[in-house]
């Protein structure tokens, strides 16, 4: 009998392991194991967390129940208690509301608050902190207000096509290139200024120059200043941003979207983060821009305008502060650095208007910052008017400042035009192959978006086509449509 009660006792042993076999990865440790931290969140010693809600997290490492309240988790340097608390498998998550500048937040976790599944053995104790944002000492602000800065930019251009350039198979330095404009020269600049433009706006897509943890190639970032250094060098405004990173292509992280923003914020705020270091001690002509058109779905299913889910308009004020913030904590001149937001596609449609939040800026510096749409309107006016700006041409973009007037505007914020021109459906466009007339027609959408900038304090910036290809180089330079850039500076006196 006692031969039986052995075999019994044996096999049940055996099936009791079979039982609980399976992926180790997802199991790390038997049930019967004591359960230990094997990850927080926010990580121990993290530095700069945000004011306000923070989300804390604690994953042991086997699936446990949870024995002890919520009084028994010991919270120093805060007034706040854990609210929203839950616990599930292994996975205890609570939030704190923390409005302490600078404080240490520690968190303890008792030993036994958890045990393994089948009660044997007690969870051991959780110890970490975290250093919440201090509002660094401004001294005095001597760099000009976003308005300031806005009113003085009329005059703008884009460098498009170069650093925001990026094809399949295109990689390194040569992603400048593959759109068929040259390497930007510092000669470009030099003539731009002689023109009497007072701002460039330089657009950089980041996206292949990034490893799997989103670190920047540091020859691109060096390239990236390179480009900017001719701008300043010029004493000329730039205006830095990532661009195709956002935008209606398949390749595009960044949309509006709650799946994409969750899966892709930490990574554009430390995006941004090296970007704000490597530039934090340039003076206050150099602007950063968040994002350029960032929109819902990719391709057929783009949603421009406005998204058809009018909720993922939420994500791009999120995106504006997670941008505003990334800066901001770097410090040194990007306490009060002027910082560019967008609209939702760059659109200016008055729903997104409406739904724009304005960053709260953590250095309390509001009169920092500015908002950007972009505008072809009227939308393919090239072909609806036979390439002649008419009166009615002149009359919606008049609107639209009406509409920015109420909106941004009379909020306290300035706005500026970062993109505008020609470009129509089929991509067609007024360029450097039209007849003189055309460019001249295109001259005359440049002087009245040019004089209601002046009337009401904005900036536009044209997008390329005045100087364009290898009209850009030094060896062989001339003003591919000297009409429009002649426009521009003639109507920002």
């Amino acid at each position: 009998m006692k031969k039986v009660l052995c075999l019994l006792a044996f096999f049940g042993i055996i099936l009791s392991v079979a039982a609980c076999g399976g992926d180790d990865s997802k199991d790390p440790a038997p049930a019967g194991t004591a359960p230990k931290a094997i990850s927080v969140t926010p990580a121990n010693g993290t530095k700069d967390v945000a004011l306000g809600n923070v989300h804390v997290k604690v994953v042991y490492s086997t699936p446990s129940k949870r024995v002890i309240g919520a009084d028994d988790i010991k919270i120093t340097g805060t007034t706040s208690t854990p609210a929203n608390l839950k616990f599930s498998v292994a996975t205890l998550e609570f939030d704190l509301d923390c409005q302490e500048e600078g404080a240490t937040i520690g968190v303890n976790i008792p030993q036994g608050y958890v045990v393994s599944n089948n009660g044997a053995k007690p969870s051991e104790p959780v110890s970490f902190s975290f250093t919440m944002f201090k509002k660094p000492d401004l001294g005095n602000d001597e760099y000009e207000s976003a308005s300031v800065a806005v009113k003085n930019m009329i005059a703008g251009w884009n460098l498009g096509n170069t650093l925001d350039a990026w094809a399949e198979g295109s990689t390194g330095l040569n992603q400048e290139t593959c759109w068929g404009q040259p390497k930007t020269e510092a000669f470009l600049m030099k003539k731009m200024k002689e023109k009497g433009f007072t701002a460039i706006r330089v657009p950089v897509t980041w996206k292949d120059h990034m490893d799997s943890a989103g670190n920047v190639d540091e020859a691109w970032m060096n390239r990236v200043a390179e480009v900017v250094n001719y701008v300043l060098d010029n004493d000329m405004y730039c205006i830095l941003n990532v661009h195709h990173d956002t935008g209606a292509d398949k390749t595009a992280w960044l949309k509006a979207d709650g799946t994409t923003y969750a899966a892709s914020n930490a990574k554009f705020k430390y995006l941004w983060k090296q970007i704000a270091d490597h530039f934090k001690n340039y003076s206050e002509k150099l602007v950063f821009e968040g994002y350029n058109e960032m929109l819902t779905g990719s391709d057929a299913t783009a949603q421009w305008n406005t998204p058809n889910n009018e909720a993922n308009l939420d994500y791009i004020n999120k995106y504006a502060q997670d941008f505003v913030d990334a800066v901001r904590f770097t410090g040194g001149k990007n306490k009060y650095r002027n910082l560019i937001v967008t609209t939702y596609a760059a659109s200016p449609v008055e729903k997104n208007l409406q739904k724009l939040v304005i960053p709260t800026d953590p250095c309390g510096n509001q009169s920092h910052l500015a908002v950007e749409v972009h505008t072809y309107a009227p939308y393919d006016w090239v072909n609806t008017y036979n390439k002649h700006w008419t009166a009615e041409c002149k009359r919606e973009i008049t609107n639209m400042f009406a509409m920015l007037k109420k909106y941004i505007m009379d909020q306290g914020y300035p706005v500026v035009i970062g993109e505008y021109g020609s470009n129509g459906k089929n991509e067609d466009t007024i360029n450097k192959n039209s007849t003189h007339e055309e460019k001249l027609e295109a001259g005359k959408q440049a002087s009245d978006m040019t004089t209601l900038c002046k009337q009401y304090n904005a900036a536009a910036f044209y997008w390329m086509g005045i100087v364009d290809g290898n009209d850009r180089k030094e060896s062989s330079f001339k003003w591919s449509m000297e009409e429009v850039a002649d426009a521009i500076v003639n109507a920002a006196k």
